[in-house]
């Protein structure tokens, strides 16, 4: 990690991501809306949130949290990845702007929301990705299920070794 203005090491605060979002999210609605925070005290509750090509519904069922995720735009995404892989493998993968770069995978958002609830214990992309070898290992889980989405000519995305993936 980088240096903060105060040449101090950056730290990275996993409670800002895991608990913060959510909760402020949260906390707000509740300020606004009495209905919901009765619907919240009781333990059963549920807000839909719509963005274009990604719905999602936050809640508890019985006290327990969830969140659910529907991609209206997979296929589209699907179909780009399919046409990105036979251009590359014609083209090759290098990027003539950035030298070393290249598209490996467009995975959507309900899926990488997946994969963190399931394996990562809803730990996000963006602090996934700081961990090297937790890094690997959801690559290696896209490889394994969700390879339709992995842009690279192989139809799996390049890693230095295969780490072991729990089922679950």
């Amino acid at each position: 990690m980088g240096l903060n203005a105060n040449n101090e090491e950056a730290l990275i605060k996993e409670d800002y991501y895991t608990g913060g979002i959510l909760e402020s999210g949260v906390e707000g609605a509740l300020r606004k809306n009495d209905k919901l925070y009765n619907e919240v005290k009781s333990g059963t509750w549920s807000q839909t949130f719509d963005t274009g090509n990604l719905k999602y519904t936050i809640g508890a069922q019985d006290g327990t949290r969830y969140v659910q995720y529907d991609q209206k735009n997979v296929e589209l995404i699907r179909q780009e990845c399919k046409n990105l892989r036979e251009f590359y493998k014609e083209h090759g993968t290098d990027n003539p702007f950035f030298a070393g770069t290249a598209h490996m995978m467009n995975l959507p958002k309900c899926f990488a929301h997946e994969i963190s609830s399931k394996w990562f214990n809803n730990r996000p992309w963006d602090l996934i990705k700081q961990e090297k070898e937790e890094k690997i290992r959801f690559y290696a889980i896209v490889n394994e299920y969700y390879s339709d989405f992995v842009c690279h000519p192989s139809g799996k995305i390049p890693i230095p070794y295969n780490p072991l993936i729990k089922t679950k």
